[in-house]
């Protein structure tokens, strides 16, 4: 005689939590029912527990953002202060396109911000 789906034994019909083992072996259609809910949402409270842990940066993010923009900010100033000779001379006006990149990085960071 063939074996039927029913018949499987839980392990291998997949993963399920040890309470629901017996509900699941069980003929009754209601009672597998309600085992497949549970184990539903054990899996959902599961899934909200690791979600609400990744919320937030890492505690390196803001102090870095801020900090390339005061970077960008202390060249731009340093380039007009000297009457272009520093940060780079040999730059030119390139030193105003290195300052204001350090800052629009440091803005770009603002929007993963959390």
């Amino acid at each position: 005689m063939a074996k039927s789906a029913d018949d499987t034994p839980s392990d291998e019909a997949g993963p399920r939590k040890a309470g629901t083992r017996k509900l699941a072996k069980s003929g009754d259609p209601s009672k597998r029912a309600r085992a497949d809910e549970a184990f539903a949402e054990a899996e959902r409270k599961e899934r909200h527990k690791a979600r609400a842990q990744k919320v937030g940066n890492p505690p390196w993010f803001v102090p870095v953002m801020l900090g390339l923009m005061l970077i960008g900010l202390v060249w731009v100033v340093t380039f007009y202060i000297t009457k272009q000779q520093y940060p780079v001379e040999s730059w030119g006006m390139w030193n105003l396109g290195a300052g204001f990149a350090f800052i629009l990085v440091g803005f770009a960071m603002t929007t993963r911000w959390k």
